[in-house]
């Protein structure tokens, strides 16, 4: 007796396909609830053991969206952070009604269900939605899944010949992605358009620009927690072009042309030290080989080297692949890919695998390709034996899908694109060349000595291309015409000369290099890289240079991440963590771990960066009016509209935005606060405690603000408390504070100055052990919610941790320090070394002390002995560090200066990257130039 099969595919296109292949072109179609997915019907002789009667629809990608309860879905009716607790619904959505009508109707007509999805973890994620909708229409449903990898016949009958059950795991680990996407992308998107949108003019941008003229607004300013990771890729390259510093530098250039008669070889030899920095002591080794005129051969070694073939192709190798030698974008690239396996021309083009399975019949693969007129001459050799070579393994296997490979022969379907065309030529020569040998060549190393300099060559002659005569993608290649040189031989070069350079930026940023960042750190999957990257033009986040192919952030997107490095907030925008959950996510699929805890853990982390974020806003709006000008008004940092400006006493520059003023004057309610004067855009306010009767400001600066380094120094504000309401540990009626902070009710920071032990009508400073004693009602409170900025970078967990709790008058002491100048980062004392360099012999330098506690901790920070003027040593000028980090931290560290990718220096913003100005070019170390270098 038949049995009647439901059938679902992840696209119309794949059902049509299928069922066109399984019913050899006898597939009927109708139409159902859907329209735009199709009912194809046709019978089949065998599904595990029944003649059935095969019924084929699809759905269109995802049935179903992760979204939050109506009551948490309006943007003002909860709180943001509610969204990290409230809970998820995942529900077929108003717009796919249509689908889940027409999956209910057919699957109480059948009597089993058959699952073509992709076959990856989003497509199984997608396969319980469909079985969810169908179950609930017919419980009794028998479920199978089918696995394939290509739309061609042998495939599809294996598939129908292997049916199987769907891998709950895989569906899982989409499930935990999808919510903690949600969750952290709604969150902040929300905090960030919030606070920014309506304060700035975006209009600038040009893809904001285009969607004001659509909509009539800027757009929301959305955040994604793989999408700000990309983007802090893009504006770290930025930091790293825009803060380099060309260095000069010498070296010596010999080259040498042999006589026509002699063969006529030239070659051109490098000398073995490379560059030096120091002019004198490179014309001093000039001047050596000059006066000795005469290079000598010391040796000649001659060994045989081979090019390896290109491993099998994965879904990023591809994109890498052919963003830089096609000149096609990822998001082109994995579009024209889909169709060509929609089509049946290639295999699955999502996959990580690079790796084929010995059984697999490559060359059958190749025996269809012989007669093309353009690689049917290399397939004919491959298939006699004399190039053949099995596919050197990759080394990544998802155990899904074969690296991507022909499955058709074509010479180009008529109604093919250009590009097209060339991504399947691509795909096909890749096929060839990895199933090729590998190609060998005879490479010639030359040394000589010049009055005890040595110098280099190499020559390389290719022997056999193999592989290379189908890839034109690569070269391989190099001086194939070496003067024949014996050792032992002299002769006189026949140019000799010192040649000056400077050092060069790294490049910016490429595709290619983008998609392997982003591939290193684990960001993204291979089917969603192309997206990310996408998503950064349309957001106007970042600029794509179409003809070099290369990116460069707008001010926006460079105004967004810088922001969040104010705000001390790296992990949001550095790739590490999204590499650790996307490493979370793989392990649920391999079920090792369950969707619950990581659920659990991410959101907690996040939750915590939230609620941060939340407090050091004014931060985030402060950093935007660097690159952006406030709306409705001139740009820059004094803000614009909200109100007429606070009146009142000038304690001095605010320490959170840095570039306004920060005042003392009473709020509403008769409280002393102070505020910044730009309440539009920074929004600091501290408000003294309600214990205080009188506030003016003092003339004396304040000590520890001083120390913090941040936007500017801070006068004393001398404060009068009323009698019976002084806070704990205060021992004056009268009493005068350091401006630093405090939060609403507390104390807040103090300077620790000296003092007695007045009586309590004295004025006088209290002890720095009073001054704690003040300010440690809720000490984390404090600090995050109150204290400037550079003040909160030093008082960071991991510092406290460090210096055993010492607090303010633990950096007081140290900062009085008249041995060796604090370090920027730790607050320690610097450590005090000698330089072993050639250009500094003996001379004392000062660098950071941590480092002999541990390497990966110190600054970098450096500064030589006879160069202090008595102060703390200044920080890298690209000096990053996160969370417990004094370059980041809650202020960005003190005194740090940070040159703009769109030009312009401020301060306060690490990028934490290498390649800025203050990195050594010799030993790769911060904190010096190589002229300068005590490594040398």
């Amino acid at each position: 007796m038949s049995i009647r099969v439901l059938n679902v595919a992840e696209k119309p296109s794949v059902a049509k396909e299928v069922s066109r292949i399984l019913s050899n072109g006898s597939a009927r179609s109708s139409r159902g609830p859907a329209r735009f997915n199709p009912i194809w019907e046709f019978n089949y002789s065998n599904v595990e053991g029944h003649p059935a009667v095969m019924v084929f629809t699809s759905v269109a990608g995802h049935l179903m969206e992760v979204e939050f309860p109506d009551g948490y879905r309006k943007w003002h009716g909860c709180s943001d952070v509610d969204l990290y607790s409230c809970p998820v619904d995942k529900r077929v959505p108003q717009d796919r009604t249509d689908l889940k009508r027409q999956l209910e109707q057919l699957s109480r007509q059948c009597q089993w269900l058959v699952l073509w999805l992709d076959c990856d973890r989003e497509g199984e994620n997608i396969s319980f939605e469909v079985m969810a909708v169908c179950r609930a229409a017919n419980p009794r449903l028998v479920i199978r899944r089918a696995r394939f990898s290509a739309l061609i016949p042998r495939e599809l009958q294996r598939a129908m010949a292997t049916l199987g059950q769907p891998n709950a795991n895989d569906a899982a680990a989409v499930d935990a992605r999808q919510e903690i996407d949600l969750r952290i992308g709604a969150s902040f998107t929300r905090f960030q358009t919030k606070q920014l949108r309506d304060r700035f003019d975006l209009s600038g941008i040009a893809a904001v620009r285009e969607r004001i003229q659509q909509d009539g607004r800027a757009p929301v300013l959305s955040y994604g927690p793989c999408q700000f990771p990309t983007l802090g890729i893009i504006v770290q390259r930025a930091w790293e072009v825009q803060n380099h510093v060309r260095e000069q530098f010498w070296t010596i250039h010999v080259a040498y042309r042999e006589a026509p008669t002699a063969g006529g070889g030239s070659c051109v030899f490098e000398w073995a030290r490379g560059r030096l920095f120091d002019e004198a002591v490179a014309e001093m080794y000039y001047e050596i080989c000059e006066e000795a005129g005469t290079a000598v051969v010391v040796s000649v070694r001659g060994t045989t080297r081979t090019r390896q073939a290109p491993a099998p192709l994965s879904t990023l190798e591809m994109q890498k692949r052919a963003t830089a030698k096609l000149r096609m974008s990822g998001e082109r690239i994995m579009k024209l890919a889909e169709e060509l396996y929609q089509a049946g021309f290639i295999s699955y083009p999502r996959t990580e695998t690079d790796v084929f399975d010995p059984g697999m019949d490559l060359q059958g693969i190749v025996t269809e390709h012989t007669g093309d007129p353009r690689w049917g001459r290399h397939a004919q050799r491959i298939l006699s034996g004399e190039l053949w070579r099995q596919p050197r393994p990759g080394g990544h296997d998802d155990k899904a899908h074969p690296p991507i490979h022909p499955t058709r022969h074509s010479l180009g379907e008529h109604d093919w694109s250009h590009d097209k065309r060339q991504l399947y030529e691509f795909v096909v020569r890749h096929f060839l060349a990895c199933c090729s040998k590998d190609a060998v060549g005879s490479e010639t190393q030359v040394e000589i000595d010049i009055g005890g300099e040595r110098f280099r060559t190499t020559g390389l002659m290719v022997l056999e291309r193999n592989w290379l005569d189908v890839y034109p993608y690569s070269g391989w290649g190099g001086n194939d015409n070496l003067p024949k040189l014996t050792v032992g031989q002299s002769f006189v070069p026949s140019e000799m000369r010192l040649r000056t350079g400077s050092t060069e930026p790294p490049p910016r940023l490429s595709e290619r290099d983008l998609i392997a960042k982003m591939e290193a750190y684990g960001i993204g999957t291979d089917a969603t890289v192309a997206e990310h990257i996408q998503k950064q033009l349309e957001r106007g986040y970042a600029e794509k240079d179409e003809g070099a192919l290369t990116f460069w952030p707008t001010p926006l997107g460079e105004a967004l991440i810088s922001g969040y490095c104010r705000m001390g907030l790296d992990d949001l925008w550095k790739p590490d963590l999204r590499g650790k959950i996307e490493a979370s996510i793989r392990d649920v699929a391999a079920g090792r771990v369950s969707k619950d805890q990581v659920l659990q853990e991410a959101i907690q982390f996040f939750r915590a960066d939230f609620l941060t974020a939340q407090q050091r806003a004014g931060m985030l709006a402060a950093e935007m009016a660097r690159f952006l000008p406030t709306a409705g008004g001139g740009g820059g940092g004094g803000g614009g509209g909200g109100g007429p400006p606070p009146v009142g006493p000038l304690l001095g520059t605010c320490q959170s935005c840095g570039g306004s003023s920060l005042v003392l004057t009473r709020g509403s309610e008769g409280r002393y606060v102070a505020v910044c004067s730009s309440t539009s855009v920074c929004g600091y306010r501290l408000a003294l405690p309600r214990a205080v009767a009188d506030a003016s400001v003092s003339s004396q600066p304040c000590g520890r603000c001083a120390l913090s380094g941040g936007g500017g120094p801070l006068m004393r504000a001398d404060l009068r408390f009323r009698m019976g309401q002084m806070p704990p540990g205060i021992l004056q009626v009268h009493y005068d504070n350091g401006g630093g902070g405090g939060d609403d009710d507390g104390g807040g920071s103090h300077d620790g100055g000296g003092g007695g032990n007045g009586g309590r009508g004295r004025r006088g400073r209290r002890t720095a052990s009073a001054s704690r004693a003040a300010g440690r009602g809720d000490g984390a409170k404090s600090r995050s919610r109150s204290e400037p900025a550079a003040a909160r970078a030093r008082g960071t967990r991991a510092n406290a941790d460090r210096s055993g709790g010492g607090g303010a008058a633990a950096s007081a002491a140290a900062a009085t320090s008249a041995e060796a100048p604090l370090c920027p980062r730790h607050n320690l004392p610097c450590r005090r070394a000698v330089s072993r360099s050639t250009a500094n012999p003996n001379r004392p330098f000062f660098t950071c002390g941590h480092s002999e506690r541990a390497e990966q901790d110190s600054c970098g920070c450096f500064l030589w002995e006879d160069q202090w003027d008595g102060c703390r040593v200044a920080p890298m000028r690209n000096s990053g560090g996160g969370r417990g980090g004094g370059g980041g931290g809650g202020g960005g560290g003190g005194g740090a200066v940070f040159a703009s990718a769109i030009g312009g220096m401020h301060g306060g913003v690490g990028s934490g990257g290498g390649g800025g100005s203050g990195v050594c070019y010799r030993c790769q170390q911060p904190g010096h130039f190589a002229r300068d270098c005590p490594n040398a």
